[in-house]
């Protein structure tokens, strides 16, 4: 087990933990681009490039989606994000096919699932789509031996759901008050 590929790993862990306890949209995504660039890295060195490929798009995805609300994207969010989960999809299915593994199906939902919820403007929707996501990648780190994310993978869902409550809570006192 090569332990640099496990350290740029639990660096991107750390990364994606940070993005979904952001309040502003505009962070998680951030955050999480910084997090995807880590993982491609991570990814490359142990030679699961399916994964690679993936979040390079998923990266992609995640930029152009927070610009969904500027120029061209905003007039045409619908086909944009049509396009961009095409360009997702695809080759997907295309390295899962060559590669002749369910494994990278795993991978392909993964990504669509946290990529597509950055489409949605609500914070609270967007990390409750984003929580869908993570066993999926959970699944494809495990049996690819990115142990390092494996583990972050479930941190991941947990601080998603601390995330979840304790903004639910802040927002309930901000009604009280």
């Amino acid at each position: 087990m090569d332990i640099i590929p496990q350290i740029i790993g639990l660096l991107a862990v750390g990364t994606f933990l940070l993005s979904y306890q952001q309040k502003k949209r505009s962070n998680i995504i951030l955050f999480n681009t910084v997090s995807r660039c880590l993982y491609i890295l991570q990814y490359v060195l142990l030679g699961a490039f399916s994964g690679a490929v993936l979040d390079v798009l998923g990266a992609i995805s995640s930029v152009i989606a927070g610009r969904k609300h500027k120029g061209f994207i905003k007039k045409h969010t619908k086909a944009t994000l049509i396009c961009m989960n095409s360009c997702i999809i695809v080759p997907g299915l295309l390295i899962a096919f060559a590669n002749k593994s369910w494994l990278d199906l795993f991978s392909l939902t993964g990504v669509l699932m946290h990529t597509s919820a950055f489409w949605i403007s609500n914070e609270k929707i967007i990390r409750r789509v984003s929580l869908l996501g993570s066993p999926f990648w959970f699944v494809y780190n495990l049996l690819s031996r990115a142990y390092g994310s494996a583990v972050g993978d479930v941190l991941t869902m947990c601080s998603i759901i601390i995330a979840m409550i304790r903004y639910k809570n802040s927002a309930t006192q901000e009604k009280r008050e």
